[in-house]
This record gives structure tokens, sequence and C-alpha cells, in this order.
């Protein structure tokens, strides 16, 4: 299990790389359930999503061995960037495998980053193939979500947050592989046990809600959506259910028209360009927003690797 301590002891080893990212309260969001909803902005983080925490702190923590031999990983795009850039930063040779039908703002900031891309599987292969890799050139795997580091480096958006608002009801947390939500319930558990913690996914990529439900790991059919970064297979052994079981109150669903009614809030009402993913939370608030009356909540935006381009073209297309 990963403690508060290995997340202090995380925000102390990045602090020099990373950005504390606001708290901005939305107008829009806070009058539409009659209450307080903050914005927890990890889309402005410096590699545009909080993953570069968890990256930086991994490979932070790489014996000297595992520095010279370098780093390999899987990633849908942000972990991906983030191990870009904390590979740039400590010296360490990093290679990212890359779904075929992803993001392609993604992969041309990683290929600008310097990163070796290998993109040659769909989503539901790349950490075997990143495994399979690492075994072949003696790289060392860098997990995007099954490892204590990792978790721990998520976990300092969690921390900043018990320090940034006095008063949070709930808290609402996109979901992939499940880092990001184990190390923010683990940091708001701690400083302010009765707040509720929420998991938010897509009904096409409802793998770890309904793992969440069984007990354990379960294969789960996807199809495409919005949310990209929440995509991908989670690995049967990884350590971060146990953690949701523990620490997260309950894992929900949205719907696809609500993660695109959620971009474009976001982008109409804040001003902010929010990848699918990121924009998951928001959506379970535009869904359920009776469920959150008179309370204050925080949605995280986990990530805004999207261009305004980008963004419009999908609010046109799925809106016709």
């Amino acid at each position: 299990m990963v403690s508060l301590r290995d997340i202090e002891q995380a925000r102390e080893r990045i602090k020099d790389y990373i950005k504390l990212t606001p708290v901005h309260r939305s107008q829009y969001l806070s009058e539409l359930i009659g209450g307080s909803v903050h914005l927890k902005l990890e889309n402005v983080q410096v590699t545009g999503s909080f993953k570069v925490r968890g990256a930086l702190n991994r490979l932070m923590t790489l014996g000297k061995d595992e520095v010279a031999k370098g780093v390999i990983t899987a990633s849908t795009g942000n972990h991906g960037l983030g191990t870009a850039f904390a590979a740039s930063q400590l010296g360490i040779s990093a290679a990212v495998v890359f779904p075929t039908e992803a993001s392609e703002v993604k992969l041309k900031k990683m290929l600008d980053a310097g990163v070796q891309v290998i993109q040659d599987v769909d989503y539901a292969h790349i950490e075997t193939r990143a495994r399979k890799l690492a075994a072949e050139r003696s790289l060392t795997y860098v997990s995007p979500y099954s490892d204590p580091m990792i978790i721990a480096g998520a976990g300092t958006s969690g921390l900043e947050l018990t320090e940034q608002l006095d008063s949070i009801d709930s808290v609402i947390v996109p979901i992939g592989g499940g880092g990001l939500i184990s190390g923010i319930a683990i940091a708001i558990k701690a400083a302010k046990p009765n707040t509720e913690v929420i998991g938010v996914q897509s009904e096409v990529s409802p793998e770890v809600y309904e793992s969440w439900k069984a007990g354990h790991w379960v294969d789960s059919k996807e199809s495409d959506s919005l949310a990209q970064g929440l995509m991908g297979g989670v690995e049967p052994d990884s350590i971060t259910l146990d953690i949701i079981q523990e620490k997260v109150d309950r894992v929900v669903l949205v719907k696809e028209e609500s993660i695109l009614n959620a971009m474009r809030v976001l982008y109409q009402q804040e001003q902010l360009l929010v990848e699918g993913a990121g924009a998951t939370s928001t959506a379970f608030i535009l869904e359920k927003s009776s469920e959150f009356m008179g309370k204050h909540v925080v949605a995280v935006v986990s990530g805004g690797n999207i261009t305004k381009d980008e963004l419009e073209s999908i609010l046109i297309k799925h809106s016709e």
C-alpha cells in the first residue's frame, strides 16, 4: 500500500520540476448545483496532464543500473509525455509503446520531446508489448499506474487539494488504470476522511468500474471513446484495484454524450481546452447535478493535451 508519507516524499522529490496546479471555481457549474464546484486544473501541468507527477517520481527513484539501461513504458499519450519530460530532465533514455489509433497531437508532442515511439499495436496490447520489449532490450518497464512510485507521484495532486480548499464534500476523479484516483484518495482520506471520493469512467470503457463491482479484476469490452486517455486494458495484477476498493467511495459511468457536453461546457464557459478523459469528472456533475445540490465539489481535470482546432472539430463533428 502507498502511504501518505510516500506522497509527501514524492512532493518534495519532484517539486522543482512541476507546477502546483490551481483550483478554479466554476461559476457555471456552481450555479448548476446551487453550491460550489472547483476544478483542479491538471491540464495546465507542465506536460498538459497529471501524469508527469508519477513519471518523475518513478524515474527519480530508479537505481543506477536502471538509469544506465533506460526505461520503456506503455501509454495512450499523457503518461508517455510525462515520461518523456522526466527522462529528458534526468538524462535517461526512454521509449514509449503508443497505440496505433491514438491522438496525433500527443504523438507529435512525444516525438518533439525526443522519446522513441513504438507504434505497432492497438490500445489493448500496448502494455504486453512494452513488457516484452523491456525483457528483450533489458530496459526497466515503467507502468502507467500499477507502481507505488507512480501512485505516490499522482497523489501529490490530492495533497495539494487538501491544502488549497478547506471544505470538500466530494472529489470526482477520472479513472484509466487507477493510478490518479488511488493517489488522490490516499491523500484526501488521510486529511479529510469524510470527503467522498468518486471515480469516473465512460460507459464504453468500463473495466475498472466492472472490476470494482466484482471485487476482482475482470475483462471488459471497450469501444472507441472520446475519453481516449482512459482506454486500454488494465493489467490483472495491478495494485490499484485494492486501493480503490479500500479508499474510493464509489465508481460510476458516464455517457459519451455527457463527455462531449462537458468538453463543450469547459471550453465555452471556462475557456479551457480539455481532452475527453479530463472532462469525465465534469460530465458526471452535468449528468447527476441533483446529487450535489448545495455541496462543495471538486472535479479533477486530469489532462488537456488537445488543440483548439482539434477540440472544435470534435464538438462540430459530434453535434451533427
